[in-house]
């Protein structure tokens, strides 16, 4: 089957959405292409303000995509009154993979950041947004089985030996694992909140304008303790912005910087079981997903293998 060009899909969910395709300009494109993920997201403006068009080429499975579309559109209705906000879904095509939506203004936090923005002040902010977005979808108050996450960890653990999967460094990843799995039991039957997930919640995917903020790129229709969002937020910022050889021994995110992001996510607070295992098991599951072979690497993947490396040893000790 032919599939359709980027301006085809453009016009017709354009036109889908009440636009007159032929008023509005890309402006800026962005592409990725993964062994995992390829897609484009185009920025059109025109005379209604700034619209996104995303295509997704890969994973080519349907439900990724209508998981992607029914869980921002959920977040769009619960979020529709706040500051902090999701932009609304215009028109969408399954067949094409593609999805139409308003542009949301401000500059993601992985942007500000890397510009030299105030660290804390962008945590906090984020915290707030995702606070927001925990808040709106329903709260319940749920007892912690760290065990799921202990077991998964123990699971690449044994497929490695088996020769199953190959894991980078292994031998550093087993005696990290080692130290994940001894560390469940403490936290095990403590209370936690459960929440829908982002499914994705890392630096790119919270904009912040002046007054607002706005959550993008949903990938989750189910609920989970709220300590998963959390954790994949705050192991992104440590494992790309912070200044490692400050951080005190067994600490995951900078202390002052961690209690500025609870300033704004106040759900719950850092001693949060799901937040202080999930933490640990973020950082290995991070780690995993960096291809084993170097050639099979990019060197941003490398540079981020150093550095979640680094941050083990600070984490759980040299061993």
């Amino acid at each position: 089957m032919e599939i359709p060009t980027d301006h085809t899909v453009w016009e017709r969910l354009a036109r889908d959405a009440g636009l007159d395709p032929g008023g509005y300009a890309v402006t800026r494109t962005w592409r990725k292409d993964t062994a995992t993920h390829r897609h484009v997201v185009m920025r059109y403006e025109g005379p209604a303000g700034a619209v996104i068009l995303k295509r997704i080429f890969h994973p080519v499975a349907e439900k990724p995509f209508v998981t992607l579309v029914q869980a921002q559109a959920r977040a769009v209705e619960a979020m529709a009154t706040g500051a902090e906000a999701v932009p609304a879904l215009l028109a969408f095509d399954t067949g094409a993979r593609a999805v139409l939506m308003q542009a949301a203004p401000g500059r993601t936090v992985y942007d500000l950041l890397d510009h030299g923005a105030e660290a804390a002040d962008v945590l906090r902010r984020a915290g707030r947004w995702l606070a927001a977005f925990h808040r709106a979808s329903g709260t319940e108050a749920r007892v912690f089985q760290p065990r799921f996450m202990r077991d998964h960890v123990g699971h690449l653990m044994r497929q490695q030996e088996a020769g199953e999967i190959a894991l980078a460094r292994p031998a550093e990843f087993a005696r990290h694992g080692a130290a994940v799995i001894a560390l469940a039991g403490a936290h095990e039957g403590r209370q936690t909140v459960s929440s829908a997930t982002h499914g994705d919640m890392h630096l790119r995917n919270i904009l912040l304008d002046s007054a607002r903020s706005w959550g993008i790129d949903f990938s989750a229709l189910h609920s989970a303790p709220v300590g998963f969002d959390i954790a994949r937020l705050l192991l992104h910022y440590t494992g790309v912005f912070a200044d490692l050889d400050a951080l005190p021994p067994g600490a995951v995110v900078q202390p002052d910087l961690l209690a500025a992001f609870f300033e704004g996510y106040d759900l719950v607070g850092p001693e949060d079981p799901s937040v202080q295992y999930l933490l640990h098991v973020r950082l290995l599951m991070d780690w995993a997903a960096i291809p084993a072979r170097r050639m099979a690497r990019s060197a941003g993947q490398t540079r981020r293998l150093q550095r979640l490396g680094r941050l083990a040893e600070r984490v759980f000790g040299e061993g």
